[in-house]
Order: C-alpha cells, then sequence, then structure tokens
C-alpha cells in the first residue's frame, strides 16, 4: 500500500485544526535535526562541544570535545623572563593553547551576535480575491411630494431674415352718370392726393347710370412703385376719368413694403437660453427634495422632463426671446445603512455559492441605484460590486506558523501552497542561519499577507 506523505498528512491535520478554530495542543511538530550539527555548551571555565545523535546512533564519550578554560586571564604576569623551553613539544603546546582560548572568543562573540541578531524568516502569503457583481431589486424607500419651480431668461435673437420690397394692392370703384356703358382698359394709371400712382389690373365695363343712380364695377389695382409708399388711406383716389365718369378708392391699398434685412428667433436661440435654466432648475429642485429628507437617508429623484416655453416663435421676427423653464419633480428617499445591509446579505449568499467558504468581503460593496419604481411598496433598482478574499484570521496564522516551523524550505512550501485560496508563497530569510530551514521558534517567523486580483 502506497503510503501517504508526511507533508499531506500535516496539511490535513493543519485544516482540520483551523476548521476547530485552533485546538493548538494537537499540531504535531518536526524535532527531526539535521545530520553534523553540534551543541556548544559554555560554562565558567570551559566549553563543550557535543555532537548531537546521528540517525539514532548514540553519542560515545570520546566524542566529547572539552575545552578548558585555563587561569591565564588571572594569573599575574611574571616578574622575570620565562625559561626557554627544553624541547620541541613543549614550543607545540602555547600554539594549541592560544588557538582554544581564540576559538572560545570567536564562539562566545558568535552566540552574543546571533542572539542580537536572530534567524528569521518572512512568510509572505498571496491569498486570492475576486470581484462579483450582483444586479436586483429590493422594497425599500417612500416617495416624496412632488415640487413645481421656474424660470425665465431674456436673451437677443441671432435669426436672420430677409423682406424683399413688395407693392401695395387694393380696389378701385369707377362710377358711370352716362346713359351708356364706358370702358376704362386695363393699365390705366390713376395718381393720388398725395401722388402715388395707381394702375389698374382689369378692364372696367361701367354700366350705364340712371339718374340720380350712377352705374359702378369695381377692379382690382396696384401701385406702380413697390415699397410702404403705396399704402394709400381711402379716398385717396377720387378723380374724373371722363364726363360724367369718375373713381375712388373706397378702402385703403395695403401689402406695400420695401426691402429689408431684420432679426428672427433661431431655434437655438431658445436652446441656449433654456440649457442654463434647466441646470439652475435641476439644482433647486435637488435642494428642494433634499430637505424632505430624513436623518441617514439618501434621495433617488425620479425622471422628470422640463417645460420650456418663449413668446415668439421660432423664424419670427423679434430683437429678443424671453424663454421660460419650468418642472415639476418629485423622488424615492431610502436608508443608506439599510441598504447596503440588505445587498451584503444578497452578496454573501452568492459569494459561498460562488466561491466557497472562507472567503471574506475586503470593504463595503460599492452599490448604484439604477430606478426607481413609486408603486407601494417602493421598488428600489440596484448594481453592486465587492472584492472578496480569502482570509486567515491571527489564530489560523499561528497554527500556520508551529507547522512550518523548523521544516526545511522545499518542504514549508509545499505545506503552504496546500492552503486553500493561496495563490503564491515567497520565503525571505534574514540574520544568520541556514537558509534552507526555518526557525524552530515562531516568533521568529513573520507572516505577511497580500492580496491579489483575481
Amino acid at each position: 500500500m502506497k503510503q501517504t506523505p508526511n507533508y499531506v498528512k500535516e496539511v490535513q491535520e493543519l485544516l482540520a485544526n483551523i476548521h476547530e478554530n485552533g485546538n493548538e495542543d494537537k499540531q504535531p511538530f518536526d524535532t527531526t535535526l539535521p545530520e553534523n550539527e553540534i551543541d556548544m555548551y559554555v560554562e565558567e571555565d570551559r566549553i563543550t562541544f557535543i555532537p548531537r545523535r546521528l540517525h539514532g546512533i548514540p553519542v560515545n564519550e570520546q566524542d566529547i570535545v572539552d575545552s578548558q578554560l585555563t587561569d591565564l586571564d588571572t594569573t599575574p604576569l611574571p616578574t622575570q623572563p620565562a625559561p626557554q623551553p627544553t624541547s620541541n613539544a613543549a614550543i607545540g603546546i602555547l600554539p594549541f593553547g592560544v588557538f582554544v582560548i581564540l576559538s572560545c572568543i570567536m564562539s562566545i562573540m558568535f552566540q552574543l551576535y546571533v542572539i542580537a541578531n536572530p534567524f528569521t524568516v518572512t512568510v509572505t502569503l498571496a491569498a486570492r480575491s475576486q470581484q462579483l457583481s450582483l444586479t436586483g431589486t429590493l422594497h425599500l424607500g417612500r416617495v416624496l411630494n412632488p415640487i413645481t419651480v421656474s424660470q425665465s431668461s431674456t436673451a437677443p435673437t441671432t435669426g436672420k431674415g430677409h423682406q424683399d420690397a413688395a407693392r401695395a394692392t387694393g380696389e378701385l370703384i369707377f362710377y358711370n352718370g352716362q346713359g351708356s356703358q364706358v370702358t376704362i382698359p386695363a393699365g390705366t394709371t390713376l395718381t393720388g392726393s398725395d401722388g402715388v400712382q395707381i394702375v389698374t389690373d382689369q378692364d372696367a365695363n361701367i354700366p350705364p347710370g340712371s339718374p340720380p343712380t350712377y352705374g359702378q364695377v369695381s377692379v382690382s389695382a396696384h401701385a406702380i412703385n413697390p415699397g410702404s409708399g403705396g399704402n394709400i388711406a381711402a379716398g385717396d383716389i377720387n378723380t374724373t376719368v371722363a364726363i360724367a365718369v369718375f373713381v375712388k378708392n373706397t378702402s385703403a391699398f395695403y401689402g406695400g413694403q420695401d426691402e429689408r434685412n431684420y432679426q428672427t428667433v433661431a431655434k437655438s436661440d431658445i436652446g441656449n437660453a433654456a440649457a442654463p435654466l434647466k441646470a439652475d432648475l435641476a439644482a433647486s429642485l435637488q435642494g428642494a427634495l433634499q430637505g424632505q429628507l430624513k436623518q441617514d437617508e439618501q434621495l433617488q429623484p425620479l425622471p422628470c422632463s422640463p417645460t420650456i416655453t418663449a413668446d415668439h416663435q421660432i423664424g419670427q421676427e423679434a430683437a429678443t426671446v424671453k424663454v421660460t423653464v419650468s418642472e415639476t419633480c418629485s423622488g424615492i428617499t431610502y436608508n443608506d445603512q439599510e441598504l447596503t445591509s440588505k445587498v451584503t446579505q444578497l452578496l454573501t449568499s452568492q459569494a459561498v455559492k460562488k466561491l466557497g467558504s472562507g472567503y471574506s468581503m475586503l470593504e463595503n460593496p460599492q452599490i448604484t441605484v439604477t430606478s426607481a419604481i413609486t408603486s407601494k411598496p417602493v421598488t428600489l433598482s440596484f448594481r453592486s460590486v465587492s472584492t472578496w478574499v480569502y482570509a486567515l484570521t491571527a489564530q489560523e496564522q499561528q497554527h500556520i506558523k508551529k507547522i512550518i516551523a523548523g521544516k526545511y524550505k522545499q518542504n514549508a512550501l509545499q505545506l503552504l501552497y496546500s492552503l486553500p485560496g493561496i495563490e503564491s508563497v515567497s520565503l525571505q530569510f534574514s540574520g544568520f542561519g541556514d537558509d534552507t530551514k526555518l526557525p524552530k521558534d515562531i516568533s521568529h517567523i513573520h507572516m505577511l499577507i497580500i492580496y491579489t486580483a483575481a
């Protein structure tokens, strides 16, 4: 039967302990020591080097190296020259003693350095983060009372109009006192009392008169010269054209006009005047509706259309145009905290289904209210986006430290990569130590968790 690797068993035990809210006493520890390690014991007058057990083989007494410190540190210097050595063996003793003393001093200094600069490792875990989006509706809010506001503005017109010159037109009445019909041909020119000349458009066939009654006929006529001067008043033409025949205009001639250019109302004149008014109205309506809000409420304005009116129509001659914009609007108000709470509940349920357990929301979701319906109850449509990360509590991090403490780097990486929700792992060693193995003391293991985009 194939045996389960040790690191797989340890990951299973770690996950089991995390799900059980961390019973620290159940964590296994690796006490296996690498080969060829030596323990050094410093006493008052000696330093002892003892090799640790090698694959279960007990240490022999002869393997123990015992360095006895001499009293050279406290013995006063001799007052007379030391005697010359008498043999080669004596010559070799002194360098060996100095070597031992220097080794002891260096060992002590090394121990002090290790104490001042402990061997540490920083474990960086890149936890996986994912974004969830949600759209939906909620029964939430109340309808505000409608408010009507209006503003007006007068602006100069920019349209251009042109008027051609035109002749005045009217009607002439011919009277005949003769006993026979009289015909006045078309094109007959008549001059009024103000000097305006009028010409007939058609023949005037005047029936005979029967005194004291005159025969009469009406014909159309027009001013010879175009322009407003041809607009003559009634009675301006009153003259005799033949014996017992005369002509008269009993009504005024009109329609005569001079050539000219003038200003008219352009469509853009009304639009440009209305634009700032609509912006001002929107701000005024916003402020008026905000005045109806209660504490901790947010406003969702309802759609409303402004009404635009002008005192002159487009294309009409005018030097200025007065534009009035009026608008009646309402809105829906809702409690923002209540909205956030309800949307968060929906997002949490969605996260469990899509991501599984162990994920937490990084911060409050971003919620946008897209529309509102005023029917009872009020219905809000919303769109939300949230970021979820795989979270490790402080207690879970302590369990992870205990599992990887004393492990070789490769084994520790395998354990860490086996954790759910971890995207990547890195180990950074510092201090004086073996960068292939983690410290046994968990206080020398630091954990840094960062979040990466999904």
